[in-house]
């Protein structure tokens, strides 16, 4: 009896938009309907070297593309796992994957990075609609006495479901009604073409109109001395089915400390900026048999950006998905390639700095996460990392930041919502004059990155907003009259709730005032993050330093000493206070700050009336 389903919502909403040709090249429907099969074909594998009982095990495992000229049709044929009829529901009836509502929003841009992702979200199978009137799916599963099952949709509201009787073999048949804008697909030459530039690499013969088509065996095996460049990023394209190159690659190729055949790649964009997360895309093979398509466990969880394949003879065929993580041999595997990926970032680093640039600006906050996190691989985590400073927006590492200045035991920071801002700091105007450099933080996470590497080469950070960072000769004890003191004194009665110290400073250069924190004490964005995690946070008090030789201060002190007007000297003061804040990128009380100059500018406006 046949069944008529509604599609869900969302494979509606996908199959509005491919049949609207999402598209550019259409003739990527062929590459997706190859990789299910092989997907298919893997799956069967796994479970006969696993001994579970298979229907005809005797089957060769091949894919097999027929064209019909006459009929107007193509067939994809595998001999691979084959699905029972809930399974036929479910696989192409609904899209499973949490990430569906994001997907579709990249989607829905239609842009070239749209049509890069669709095959990496497992709904590929739909692509087949930008070329078919209809499609017809014929699949017979491994399990002995399941019945085929047929599903049939033209990429509308609904498909249609039947159980079939009669002898069927094992694995799935997708038949393709082709639209007369289509049939250039029935052109021998034309298939091949397709296959050889996007499947060259799959790991089963693939046969054309029963005739075998020429393929390359795993680039992995083969030794990295006679490959080229080419090799590797058209492999590339055919692991992660993309038209894109990836920034870097590595081949690793040895027998010791444990047989490892590998080809790592970076890809070249991360997926955080479309508000999806970037997962491991390393499959796990043994003895060119596929154990895992994505492994988590065979790098560093700051490295998952990473794509690529990783083949050992030491793994076990029967390792299962539960016992990869504790195995032994994956254990040294994982050690080995990420010794291996650390030393090639460093090599990329040095050789080729433009696109390391890149490299960094899409995955450098993953090597940030790998430090934060205490990984044992910290310290060399750090020599990757890339600040800019204030003598230039080109970012350099800290190694590069040593060689540039004279103070080889500090490493000297400064944390602020932007560059603009920062460059106008106070807290710079000692390092300026004597053409110290600054690291330039503008990412919460960097200061606590810094915190977690404690020194680099005997180099201690020190954040310049503290009351107890200077740079060496400017530090000195100054002498403070008695008239200073009692100004001093006068301040800080007068902000006690807003101020720990009022005191003379010896770090100011051009400005007149500027808040600094106490010893130890965060900087003001690391607390401003706390106190928005932490409603009941309090900040630590700071204090506020005066340079005597500004025009500035002389006025305040007359005003604070002389004036009997309390209530000016209290406007006055909190204004410096705020506009200490100001320097910083913000202000801890708006409303009150507001207030304050209101009553500035009244005065201001009275004095000008009398």
């Amino acid at each position: 009896m046949t069944r008529r389903i509604k599609f869900k919502s969302e494979v509606g909403r996908l199959l509005e938009i491919v049949i609207n040709s999402l598209y550019k090249h259409r003739e990527i429907f062929l590459r997706e309907l190859i990789s299910n099969s092989v997907d298919a074909l893997n799956k069967l594998k796994f479970k006969q070297l696993n001994g579970e009982e298979v229907l005809t095990p005797e089957l060769e495992h091949r894919i097999d593309i027929k064209l019909n000229q006459q009929g107007n049709t193509i067939e994809v044929i595998d001999t691979g796992i084959g699905m029972t009829e809930d399974e036929i529901i479910e696989n192409l009836g609904t899209i499973a994957h949490s990430g569906t509502k994001k997907f579709f929003e990249l989607l829905e841009k239609k842009d070239e990075i749209s049509e890069e992702l669709i095959g990496q979200f497992g709904v590929g199978f739909y692509s087949v609609f930008m070329v078919a009137d209809m499609v017809e799916v014929i699949s017979k599963s491994y399990i002995k006495d399941s019945p085929a099952v047929r599903w049939k949709s033209e990429g509308k509201e609904r498909f249609e479901v039947d159980v079939l009787d009669g002898d069927y073999k094992r694995g799935t048949t997708v038949k393709i009604y082709l639209k007369d804008d289509s049939k250039e697909f029935l052109s021998e030459s034309r298939i091949e073409a397709i296959v050889d530039r996007y499947s060259r690499f799959v790991p089963y013969p693939i046969y054309l109109n029963g005739r075998k088509l020429k393929q390359l065996k795993p680039l992995w095996l083969e030794n990295p001395q006679g490959l080229k460049k080419e090799d590797y990023e058209k492999f590339y394209k055919y692991l992660t089915k993309s038209e894109l190159k990836p920034l870097t690659y590595l081949h690793i190729f040895s027998d010791a400390p444990v047989d490892l055949k590998s080809i790592i790649f970076v890809p070249p964009f991360s997926l955080i900026k479309f508000g999806l997360e970037d997962d491991t895309g390393i499959r796990l093979y043994s003895k060119k048999v596929l154990i895992a398509e994505k492994t988590e466990e065979i790098v560093p969880d700051y490295l998952r950006f990473l794509k690529g394949v990783v083949d050992s003879e030491d793994i076990q065929l029967n390792i299962s998905r539960e016992t990869i993580q504790n195995d032994p041999v994956v254990l040294k595997l994982k050690k080995t390639i990420t010794k291996k990926v650390l030393k090639h970032f460093k090599e990329f680093l040095k050789k080729d700095r433009a696109n390391y640039n890149v490299f960094f600006e899409e995955f450098g906050v993953y090597l940030k996460e790998g430090i934060v996190k205490d990984y044992p691989e910290k310290n060399e985590l750090a020599e990757l990392l890339l600040f800019e400073t204030t003598e230039d927006e080109k970012k350099i590492t800290l190694e590069e930041y040593l060689e540039k200045t004279d103070y080889k035991d500090s490493i000297f920071y400064i944390v602020g919502e932007d560059r603009k801002t920062v460059e106008k700091s106070p807290y710079l105007e000692q390092f300026y004059k004597k053409g110290v450099p600054v690291l330039i933080l503008t990412q919460v996470l960097d200061e606590t990155v810094l915190e977690h590497i404690g020194k680099f080469k005997d180099a201690e950070f020190k954040l310049i907003t503290r009351e107890d960072v200077f740079l060496e000769g400017e530090d000195k004890e100054t002498t403070v009259e008695e008239e200073d003191k009692k100004f001093l004194e006068k301040v800080k009665e007068i902000l006690k709730d807003r101020i720990y110290d009022a005191i003379v400073s010896s770090r100011l250069v051009k400005s007149p005032y500027c808040l600094v924190s106490q010893k130890n004490a965060p900087s003001s964005q690391m607390e401003r993050m706390m106190n928005a995690l932490n409603k009941f946070y309090v900040p630590s008090k700071k204090i506020l330093e005066f340079n005597t030789s500004h025009p500035i201060y002389k006025g305040l002190k007359n005003l604070v000493l002389n004036s009997e007007d309390e209530k000016l000297k209290e406007i006055v003061l909190n204004s410096i206070v705020d506009t200490a804040e100001l320097s910083e990128g913000f202000l801890s009380n708006i409303p009150q700050a507001v207030e304050r100059y209101n009553g500035l500018i009244e005065r201001l406006l009275e004095l000008d009336k009398n």
